[in-house]
Formats: structure tokens, sequence, C-alpha cells
């Protein structure tokens, strides 16, 4: 429980304190009559941490109630016990890491290598829970793991960015096919608890929405991820 709670605390200090510059479409319409100054680009990773739009911000909201739910729900009645757990491994190593890592990802926001290795590690250690807890009413850690899975990929993209000279014109194939292709195979893995998926397809809608004004392509690239996420889905829930 002190690790979510660690995680919710990190994750809305940053989102609350941190402000983005953006610029207004308003504004951009007008630049050939009142010249604008461009506005600094921001890291794909922020528009996960510090959010600026609706479906953004319900995502954030999203996660931290629901990891705060599934620890209080845990603290309450254990499923990791041993005879509720009939034998299977025990969850909460997992998520436990995961979340302690994940409360570091604002302060590496500008390490994007060290971002990219710390929000891997904490996708994979969130998928590995969230298939060990497939079948104990625990949909909060496929929903953390799809989340994790959105921002390493994100991380991936700004590290190629600054790190590898990435085109700008790549950038949002590396930032959502990534997460997309290993979305599925993920989803297939962990079993019929869909929230990786919903988290990964709220993920992509919410980055489209944030930079179509500035890079259309990232929405078209997001309808890509949307799509395949959403077959996957559909089969997992039947």
């Amino acid at each position: 429980m002190a690790a979510a709670a660690i995680f919710v605390i990190c994750c809305t200090l940053f989102a609350w304190l941190t402000e983005t510059t953006v610029q207004l479409d308003a504004a951009r319409l007008a630049a050939p009559l009142l010249p604008v100054a461009p506005p600094d680009r921001t890291a794909i990773p922020v528009l996960y941490l510090d959010p600026d739009n609706v479906v953004m911000w319900t995502l954030m909201v999203a996660i931290c109630a629901m990891v705060l739910l599934d620890a209080v729900g845990q603290w309450i009645d254990d499923t990791d016990r041993e005879p509720v757990r009939t034998g299977r491994r025990r969850v909460w190593p997992f998520i436990t890491a995961a979340a302690l890592l994940a409360a570091t990802w604002p302060a590496l926001i500008t390490l994007p290598l060290l971002l990219t290795a710390v929000t891997t590690a904490s996708a994979v250690l969130a998928t590995v829970g969230a298939r060990h807890a497939a079948g104990r009413h625990r949909p909060a850690i496929g929903f953390f793991a799809g989340w994790a899975t959105a921002l390493a990929s994100s991380a991936l993209a700004e590290m190629s960015v600054q790190l590898l000279s990435l085109p700008q014109i790549a950038v949002p194939a590396v930032a959502i096919l990534p997460a997309a292709a290993l979305g599925m195979a993920a989803q297939m893995w962990i079993g019929t608890s869909i929230g990786y998926s919903v988290a990964l397809i709220w993920a992509f809608c919410g980055l489209a929405i944030s930079t179509m004004g500035t890079d259309p392509m990232i929405a078209l690239v997001a309808i890509i991820g949307i799509s395949a996420m959403a077959a996957v889905l559909i089969r997992a829930a039947s």
C-alpha cells in the first residue's frame, strides 16, 4: 500500500506543479497577421505525466484511483495468501516494484536513456504481475501495465530524438507502434483481463489529441495502434 501511495503522490505533484507550454490553435491561425514564437517541443513522456487535455487527465486520475483502490482492497482482503492464490505466484512483489519505479519517472523526465530503462522495467514487471493476477479480480494491475507500456514507448521515442537524432517524421511511429505491437502480444499472454488493452487505447487517444495540432502524423499512427489493440481486446473479451 505504501508503494501505491508513493506512486500516486509523486505523479500527482508532478502533474499539478509542472507547467506545459502549449500554443493555442487561435495563435497559430493568427500567425500571418500576428507573429507568434513557436513553443519549445514538449517531450512526449511529459504529455502522459503532465496532462494537457481531458482525455489524458481522466487517464491519470483513473490510474491513480485504480492503483490506490487495488492497494486498499489487498490490505482488506489479501488475494496473495495461499488459500486464495492456489499455488500461483504472488503478485505483490511485481506490482510493488513497478509502482516504486514508476514513482521515479517524474525525476527522470530530462534523462531519456534512464527514463526509457526505468519505464520499460516498470512495464515488464507490471505485465508479469497482470499475468499472475488473472482470475483474481484485480483489473488495476493490467490497466497500470498498459499505461506503463505506452509511456515506455514514448520514452523510447524521446530518447531516439535526443540521443540518436531520429528524424521528427519518424517519432510518431516509435512512440506508438512498438507499444501496439508489444501490447498485442502482452494482452494475449495476460489472458481475458482487458484492462491492459483499455489503458493502451486510452493512452493512444490522449496522445493523438495532445499532438494533433502540431503533429497530425501522430494522430494517424494512433488510429493504427488503436485499431490493433481494439482487435486484441475483442478477442480477449470473447
